[in-house]
């Protein structure tokens, strides 16, 4: 071998580990941290040797720093950012796909050729619908665009697309290019804002996917059983078990568990009984003489979460549900009142020593008791007439006066006056107990004198059931 070849062939050598080297110290460069390859652009923006993390810092800064300002019709220099336009940029996507490589060959195309990626994002139609129409306030005859919905049917048992309508006014299409602008170029932007008519941002077979999702979420069997007792859910109550967001890409149904807990709290009344604590009179060897209030033992589901969680769960699953009610038994009691013997054929069933009075309007005859005692009377009284009754029913005493000037008007509107009214005992609203020094013997024996419905009594039995009586004296008036 010449020694010409020997120095072509060293040199040649030389050049490969050379290039080699380099190779490996470029492939090890842009390896450490996952940097984007040489030639990788954002939109417009070289990101090469920037790792994900940086490229999304970027982009996140980008989407409130800077601005696109419109001009045109009625909105001559407004100014807002992608953020304020509704767009949502996913800025970790795009960075993982600006930093991915498929081989190891990438490293070296990345050399020869450019990438760009397309910016990840996504539109908050109601965001720039709503900016839309506030910039279109100064334009005639401007109209809201209405973006394509699903919701449920008139019978409330499906879900069905509904049809956007066209807007009139500032250009939604035109804003959001111009937030595609900004993010694009990562940097402020001017653009000629066109005002007409607005067509919806979504399409309405995006709805109709929706639609047909949200009816799948249905599908699923609902029964919550409770002993002998099964609870179903119907069509109407599952299709309100299903929150539906707006109409976009990627946009699905969601389980509303708000609702589902409505459903089951509603679920379980028919399950649920209130306790009620027995009420009985008993004389005083124990003997029950009457049940006022019949006693109920309580039943309470205990686990009305876990069955709200369990649907919720396998409702967004699409399997069938059919969870069990536990309950719990309060037991009730019963509350005893011991009467004294006999009060149980009395008006009023007075405990043993228990003092009240007894009004009985039919015999015009007021009796003081102590049990079932008499302790002043039958005493004869008058009563109310015909146009001013005395009430009925059972009351206490809850006012006294010992003397008193009584004041009201009679049935024909006239006024009256009585001055020193004594031995005065309200039981119920101006309705009361008192001597009628104007009455004499033969006015109450006689009965055909009435009152203004208050209970005229003899002095001297007025008196003393005023010095007998305390305030919250059971009063009992009946027929």
């Amino acid at each position: 071998m010449s020694k010409k070849t020997k120095i072509t062939i060293v040199t040649v050598s030389a050049v490969l580990v050379t290039l080699i080297a380099a190779f490996t110290l470029y492939v090890s460069y842009y390896a450490v941290g996952k940097k984007a390859l040489p030639g990788t652009k954002v939109g417009e923006v070289k990101v090469s040797g920037l790792n994900a993390s940086q490229i999304k810092k970027q982009l996140e800064t980008a989407e409130t720093k800077y601005q696109v300002t419109f001009s045109g019709h009625g909105v001559h220099g407004k100014s807002f950012t992608p953020k304020e336009l509704g767009y949502q940029v996913n800025a970790e996507e795009t960075a993982r796909h600006a930093t991915a490589r498929s081989s190891t060959f990438n490293y070296v195309s990345s050399l020869f050729t450019t990438r760009t990626i397309p910016i990840k994002y996504h539109v908050d139609v109601q965001v720039i619908n709503k900016l839309s129409h506030e910039l279109s306030k100064g334009i005639k005859n401007a109209k809201r665009v209405t973006e394509p919905s699903v919701q449920p049917d008139n019978q409330g048992t499906s879900f069905k697309a509904i049809l956007g309508k066209d807007g009139f006014g500032a250009d939604t299409k035109g804003l959001l290019a111009g937030a595609n602008q900004v993010m694009g170029t990562q940097k402020n932007q001017k653009i000629n804002l066109s005002v007409g008519t607005i067509k919806p941002l979504t399409d309405i077979e995006m709805a109709k996917k929706l639609a047909d999702a949200a009816n799948k979420f249905t599908r699923p069997k609902i029964t919550v059983k409770a002993g002998d007792k099964e609870i179903i859910a119907d069509q109407k109550a599952k299709v309100g078990f299903v929150s539906i967001p707006a109409v976009s890409h990627g946009a699905k149904p969601k389980v509303d568990e708000k609702t589902i807990a409505d459903w089951v709290n509603k679920s379980k009344e028919e399950v649920e009984v209130e306790k009620v604590n027995g009420q009985r009179l008993v004389n005083s060897s124990g003997k029950v003489l009457k049940t006022r209030t019949a006693s109920r033992d309580g039943v309470t589901v205990t686990n009305a979460e876990e069955v709200t969680k369990e649907i919720a769960t396998n409702f967004s699953s699409g399997k069938d549900s059919s969870p069990t009610f536990e309950t719990k038994v309060d037991k009730a009691s019963n509350e005893d009142k011991v009467i004294a013997d006999g009060a149980e054929n009395l008006a009023y069933w007075a405990a043993p020593g228990e003092k009240w009075i007894d009004v009985n309007l039919s015999s015009r005859l007021m009796t003081a008791y102590e049990g079932a005692t008499p302790m002043r009377g039958p005493i004869l009284v008058v009563t109310g007439s015909p146009q001013t009754p005395t009430v009925t029913g059972q009351y206490k005493v809850y006012l006294k006066h010992p003397v008193q000037t009584m004041r009201g008007r009679n049935t024909d509107g006239s006024p009256y006056e009585v001055p020193n009214v004594k031995s005065v005992l309200y039981f119920t609203g101006s309705y009361a107990i008192h001597g009628a020094y104007w009455l004499n013997h033969d006015d109450f024996i006689a009965g055909t004198k009435t009152s203004h419905g208050c209970v005229n009594t003899p002095s001297a039995d007025a008196e003393w059931i005023y010095n007998w009586a305390p305030i919250g004296t059971p009063v009992v008036s009946h027929r």
